[in-house]
């Protein structure tokens, strides 16, 4: 793991994080040479040994799971402490206290926040002062840049966006929003830098 950076400076790599549903999808993710951070957004519990045996081929690079969308894994303590057996080393999710327990364990997390008014800002921000996650993904993505401006008057934290996104002038409008990076599931999104 010599050749490996810190989870912040790998989130703002290249701009894109794949979210991937399919493991059949995993190792090409994992090969373009760019992507140092993956998502994982689907499947079961039964499919986590073999993703994680995938992801041991690459150990430049981090991978993650949606535990929100993942079948079969408890949404609790004990869920959070069986993966980290696993060897997940970090979580996205809407679920607050989810990231805490994964915190406990020493895994990296990610606080996803849907910001549909400024009630739902107002929320995020306590949320991220409650539980510090690793870095914060805002969905939508096509967010307005104020929405995006009053995070990083709080946090130096990375700050994602998912969601809502179809094209390469759809991800180079996000970013140039002000966020770190964004999570596309879209295939034609994963080789953009």
């Amino acid at each position: 793991m010599e050749n490996r950076v810190g989870f912040k400076e790998a989130l703002g790599l290249s701009g894109v994080v794949p979210a991937v549903k399919h493991l059949e999808d995993l190792t090409e993710v994992l090969n373009i040479p760019w992507v140092a951070v993956v998502i994982l957004i689907g499947g079961d519990i039964n499919d986590l040994e073999g993703i994680l045996k995938i992801r041991g081929k690459y150990p430049e690079k981090y991978l993650l799971a949606h535990v929100d969308l993942i079948e079969g894994v408890g949404k609790d303590e004990a869920g959070m402490r069986y993966l980290k057996r696993l060897g997940l080393e970090g979580i996205v999710s809407v679920k607050w206290q989810l990231l805490r327990y994964a915190k406990e364990n020493n895994m990296l997390t990610v606080q996803r926040l849907f910001l549909v008014d400024s009630e739902a800002i107002r929320t995020g921000l306590k949320i991220i002062k409650k539980v510090t996650p690793d870095a914060i993904e805002i969905l939508p993505a096509t967010v307005p840049k104020y929405a995006i401006d009053e995070f990083r008057k709080v946090t130096d934290l990375s700050i994602l966006g998912g969601g809502l996104l179809r094209t390469e002038e759809d991800v180079r409008k996000a970013l140039s929003n002000g966020l770190t990076a964004v999570t596309a599931s879209r295939r034609n999104l994963w080789k953009l830098r």
